[in-house]
This record gives C-alpha cells, sequence and structure tokens, in this order.
C-alpha cells in the first residue's frame, strides 16, 4: 500500500518498478475495461508507478464511479502484492502529494508532463478557460515561478484543478471509443494543433530537464499521449503514452541496472506487455 497524503521516498520502492501512464479510468475512451485489464502489465512488479491522469477525477459527476475504481486498482495491487504509487496529473491534481520522482539515484527524472506548457494543455477545446485560470494563478505566484520546479508544477495543477471540463460521457468500450475519436477531432483545427503539440513537447521536455534536472539521463513523461523514446545530447524523453484511442501506451521498467520500455498490447479490454521497444544500462 501507499499513502496518497504523503510525499514519498523513492528509496523505498521495491523493484522491479512499473511506469504507466495516462489510463484515464472513467473516460469513455479508455481502452482497458476495468481495473482487472491491467493485471498482466502488473502482475511481477514491485512497485506499480502511475504516473498521472490514472482517473478522471475532473468530472464531477463521475466521482463515484471513479472512487469505486480506484479502490478496486489498490485492492488489486494488494491482491498481487505490488506497491502503487500515484503521481499527479492534470485530470487528478489533487489524487497525491508526489507531482515528480528522481529515481535511479538521479539518472531518471518523473514527472506527469503538465509542467511542459504554462497552459498545460494547449490543444484543450477549452483553452479560453484554461487561459483565465492561468492568468489568476500566475497573479499567485512569484513572477518567476515557471523557472523553479516546485512552484511551475503547483501552479500546473492549480490551473488544472480550477478549470472547467469538457462534458464528456456515454459508454464504455467500443460505442464510447468511437465517440471518443470523434469528440477529441472536433474542432477541425483540433487535430492541427494536438499534431503541432506533439511535434515539439519532447524538445520542451529535453529542455525542461536540463533545467531542472541537468544530471538526468531520462525524463519520462506521459500527458501529450504520444508515445515515444527521443534522444538529444546523450539524453533521453520517454513519453508513455495514453490507454486511450489513437494512441499508443508504453511501460517503463526499471530493475537488474536497466531501463526497459514495452508496448502495452490491448486486447479485449485488457492489455499485456507486448514487443520491447527499447533497453538502457543504468550502471555507473
Amino acid at each position: 500500500m501507499s499513502s496518497a497524503d504523503e510525499a514519498l521516498d523513492p528509496s523505498s520502492f521495491q523493484y522491479p518498478i512499473r511506469i504507466l501512464s495516462d489510463i484515464h479510468f472513467g473516460h469513455p475512451g479508455c481502452r482497458v475495461q476495468g481495473v482487472q485489464g491491467l493485471r498482466p502489465l502488473l502482475e511481477g512488479a514491485g512497485t506499480a508507478i502511475f504516473n498521472g491522469d490514472t482517473f478522471e477525477y475532473k468530472k464531477l459527476k463521475m466521482r463515484p464511479v471513479i472512487d469505486q475504481l480506484r479502490v478496486d486498482l489498490e485492492a488489486l495491487c494488494d491482491e498481487i502484492g505490488v506497491r502503487y504509487v500515484y503521481v499527479t496529473g492534470n485530470h487528478d491534481s489533487q489524487l497525491s502529494a508526489n507531482h515528480y520522482f528522481d529515481l535511479e539515484g538521479g539518472k531518471v527524472f518523473l514527472t506527469h508532463g503538465d509542467l511542459l506548457y504554462d497552459d498545460v494543455s494547449p490543444w484543450s477545446q477549452l483553452i479560453d478557460s484554461i487561459h483565465e485560470e492561468r492568468d489568476l494563478v500566475r497573479a499567485e505566484f512569484p513572477q518567476d515561478y515557471l523557472d523553479d520546479l516546485d512552484l511551475r508544477l503547483a501552479a500546473a495543477k492549480r490551473i488544472a484543478f480550477r478549470s472547467k471540463v469538457r462534458k464528456v460521457g456515454g459508454r464504455q468500450g467500443f460505442i464510447g471509443r468511437v465517440r471518443s475519436v470523434l469528440w477529441e477531432s472536433w474542432p477541425p483545427r483540433r487535430p492541427v494543433k494536438i499534431l503541432q503539440t506533439w511535434a515539439r513537447s519532447h524538445h520542451i521536455a529535453h529542455t525542461l530537464r536540463d533545467q531542472f534536472r541537468p544530471d538526468a539521463e531520462f525524463m519520462i513523461i506521459g500527458h501529450t499521449h504520444r508515445a515515444l523514446v527521443h534522444r538529444a545530447g546523450g539524453k533521453y524523453v520517454i513519453n508513455t503514452g495514453a490507454f486511450l484511442p489513437i494512441s499508443k501506451a508504453y511501460l517503463v521498467e526499471l530493475g537488474n541496472d536497466e531501463l526497459r520500455v514495452v508496448e502495452c498490447t490491448p486486447r479485449s479490454g485488457s492489455c499485456k506487455i507486448g514487443r520491447e521497444v527499447a533497453r538502457f544500462e543504468l550502471r555507473g
């Protein structure tokens, strides 16, 4: 078990550590139908880090359902002997006291990714609302808050928590995924904005890693829903994607002085560990 109310010391995490993000339990497009669909990804882990947007907590009408999904997920982890750790995202910004972790002696920096942009989600259909909240939050922070990691993340969480949420509901499963794709594609300019974001997000991540964690060799994020492993200057940004239509999902495993990236392969509402995407040594 883990307490969501306490900032955790990662030196206490049991290996192997498996990292997932952007499951979006409660979203009609979620490709995992119930928490049991994660069992194949979690079995054999010592610690599971859910790196943000695990739950759709911004959808208030869904809160009872999502609360039960959280209970079920934690029960599954307890059953199979996996310690669960939550990192906040922009859809579950109040879920945990943990906004990032420095892992493997500082070689690996992990955070959800909502620190990339000062308006959190520039592709959002409700970007005007986000900008209103951003401008209000800016007045509550020092002028140079974006240059401080903790303040930058605190502001991102506050903006996300206060911003309006899209009214996306409906059935889960295939119908829900089709409706989700149609909804996410509207208005027509939105797919263009998403592609523009995908084209530059990993470059921004490299810049922020160099700014806030210059000694880290790897930065692990999610948030933008584009799964990738990108190398620049001998260092890497790994985006674990999302469990939503169109997106791929990656799992990162730390253990035996290695970092491994594998695909999460969906099948009938469940996901299993698929092909290996990359493997790196962490010695030295």
